[in-house]
């Protein structure tokens, strides 16, 4: 698990960084917003909801290898973070 570099609110450049690790076009996505929770999702489409929501988001890029997960905001910016399995 490590921090999202900083700046780091812009939904293209976090898509970019889940790319650069092995991230296809769509994700899974668990989410506190009901439009987005549950659902399998254009990457950008999910993470442009859950992007600055001020709520938890946990999408999931590769099943049980790659999550972007966005904590519930407590102070600006949201504490964002992506967890990959090291093989």
């Amino acid at each position: 698990m490590f921090d999202v570099p900083k700046p780091n609110s812009a939904p293209e450049a976090i898509a970019k960084l889940l790319e650069q690790n092995g991230a296809g076009n769509s994700c899974y996505v668990i989410s506190w917003d009901e439009e987005i929770d549950g659902k399998e999702l254009p990457l950008l489409t999910a993470l442009e909801q859950a992007v600055g929501m001020g709520m938890p988001s946990i999408i999931s890029c590769i099943p049980d290898k790659l999550v972007y997960f966005e904590a519930e905001q407590e102070v600006l910016p949201s504490p964002r973070f992506l967890l990959k399995r090291q093989q």
